[in-house]
């Protein structure tokens, strides 16, 4: 059986409308883009390699997906911090995280905080 493998390419894109969602002020609709996406899904294909293709973490248990991600998801969320872009091309300045801007916490947490919690809730 002969079978023709053709290259991916993406679908063409015909269009897009950009429509303020979850309490968005109308002039906030400019900022909508798919670049904020694409970040998001590229750090967590590099930071949870079990969703980079043919790696050696991939499991097919749902349990250990869901395990994994909200693993992730929490400790970026509560102990990984970004830095402030500036314009002399040196590392910006460490942001607070991101469940600190929230409001949820108003602490840095290291590893062992955020493993106290996991064996807490878990």
């Amino acid at each position: 059986m002969l079978i023709l493998r053709l290259p991916y390419t993406p679908s063409e894109m015909v269009a897009a409308d950009r429509r303020p969602v979850f309490r968005m002020q109308e002039h906030e609709a400019r900022t909508i883009a798919t670049s904020y996406v694409e970040r998001s899904n590229l750090t967590i294909r590099t930071f949870m390699r079990r969703f980079a293709r043919l790696s050696l973490g991939f499991s097919k248990k749902l349990e250990n997906l869901e395990a994994a991600a909200a693993i992730y998801i929490a400790h970026y969320n509560f102990v990984w911090r970004t830095r402030h872009n500036d314009e002399s091309g040196h590392p910006g300045k460490l942001r607070p995280t991101a469940a600190m801007m929230a409001g949820i916490t108003n602490r840095l947490w290291n590893f062992d905080d955020f493993y106290r919690e996991v064996q807490y809730y878990g």
